[in-house]
């Protein structure tokens, strides 16, 4: 089965955080990509959107790390190929006049598992996009390669739930219910459980010499002979009746 995407966004319903913030979503892309290590497949969605000034942003959640990460568009002086790259590697970039020293933490091939939308390109399921995350002390850069006339660079921001809801008007990553919340709610049913069969009516036996009578009118005779005479009362749990305390 394909993956779906999780973050918290719907294609063509405007997102509209504080000024000037205002975007829509027109595609989601799934990747998935084989960690030869582990074995394990690695997912991750990347939303286009068109924000303000009608620049072609991207929005990336991390089906791992749960990260949200905001991607504009920048153009760079080097010409800079993420089939060429490995971990790292140091790479320089020239933005704006300026040259950065980066690091490749990521490099990769992830494959499209999904699709839904429109988009600035060419995509469809099962193409293979070439990736290169760079990264500085206070700067992530990724590059993307989509064949070989298509290679873009964008300068990215990594979001938390305050940085969502100022640019999307809305937490967009999924809310996880914790390990610890789910045990929580298990140990008050269990409590619950207990609490509500203490209460409960119970059947308990009692014997008595056959020569006292302390029989009430609803205890019912289970058993006798010639030394005592044995009843089973109903009785309710909790203070203050019954046979209890």
């Amino acid at each position: 089965m394909a993956p779906r995407p999780k973050a918290r966004m719907t294609l063509g319903k405007h997102l509209i955080g504080a000024p000037p913030w205002r975007s829509l979503p027109q595609g989601v892309v799934v990747y998935g990509e084989q960690d030869p290590s582990d074995g394990v497949t690695y997912y991750w969605e990347e939303w286009e959107v068109l924000g303000y000034e009608n620049l072609d942003f991207w929005v990336e959640y991390d089906h791992y790390t749960k990260a949200v990460t905001l991607y504009r568009p920048a153009e760079s002086t080097e010409r800079l190929d993420p089939t060429r790259m490995r971990t790292g590697q140091v790479v320089n970039v020239t933005l704006s006049g300026r040259t950065y020293r980066t690091t490749v933490t990521e490099a990769g091939v992830g494959t499209i598992r999904s699709l839904d939308g429109s988009f600035t390109y060419d995509l469809t399921v099962g193409q293979p996009v070439a990736y290169a995350e760079l990264r500085t002390n206070d700067m992530v850069l990724s590059l993307e390669k989509f064949d070989d006339r298509i290679i873009d660079l964008y300068h990215g921001t990594v979001l938390d739930v305050a940085g969502q809801k100022a640019h999307f008007g809305k937490r967009i990553a999924p809310r996880n219910v914790s390990v610890k919340l789910v045990g929580a709610f298990l140990a008050i049913g269990v409590l619950a459980t207990m609490l509500f069969s203490s209460c409960g009516p119970r059947d308990d036996t009692y014997c008595t010499p056959r020569s006292v009578e302390q029989a009430a009118p609803s205890d019912q005779v289970v058993s006798q002979d010639d030394d005592q005479t044995c009843y089973r009362r109903s009785v309710y749990g909790g203070g203050g009746g019954g046979l209890g305390k």
